[in-house]
């Protein structure tokens, strides 16, 4: 393959990720509240637990780990503490940027090696719930580990990471993904 269609083909890549992960995050966006219904109905969470870092984004937007990681930064950055709505917005941010690089990472992934596809992306999208709410969150203190959160929030975040997954898969299918499998 010649060096301009191997550039041709990587751009294509990145924007078929780029645009995978953004409607992703936007799926994944769209069933948080009906699977934390869900999940609370199955497995009810004490009033303490609702106020965990991560455990109520109906109810506290603001106190999700992209939000609490931003007036974080904020302070160590000397700005003045901002408003829950500031933290929501910038949240917004964080959610699509993070999606989209991580949409660029599974379709490079996807289309080279096909266990990264397994599941039709489910698997991927829980390996991302472990490798940031099972590790990294709890690692710098953003959020508790999984084990120690009420159990309606480890099951509607985990689902709705798997439900990002296959959302990253069918974009990236539809857009024209190899699929080698």
């Amino acid at each position: 393959m010649s060096s301009s269609k191997r550039k041709v083909g990587q751009k294509h890549e990145l924007a078929i990720g780029v645009l995978s992960g953004l409607l992703a995050s936007w799926v994944k966006a769209l069933s948080e509240p009906r699977l934390q219904t869900v999940a609370e109905r199955v497995l009810p969470p004490s009033p303490e637990q609702k106020l965990e870092v991560g455990a109520d984004p109906a109810g506290r937007p603001e106190n999700m780990p992209p939000a609490v990681i931003v007036g974080r930064v904020a302070l160590a950055v000397g700005h003045r503490r901002l408003t829950p709505s500031q933290r929501v917005r910038a949240q917004l941010v964080i959610h699509y940027s993070t999606g989209a690089g991580l949409g660029v990472a599974y379709v490079a992934a996807a289309n080279r090696w096909t266990i990264a596809s397994r599941g039709r992306g489910s698997l991927a999208g829980l390996v991302i719930y472990a490798g940031t709410h099972g590790s990294l969150l709890p690692a710098f203190g953003i959020q508790r580990p999984p084990w120690r959160l009420a159990p309606a929030a480890v099951a509607w975040e985990a689902i709705s990471h798997a439900v990002f997954g296959v959302a990253l898969d069918g974009v990236r299918r539809s857009a024209g993904g190899r699929d080698e499998h």
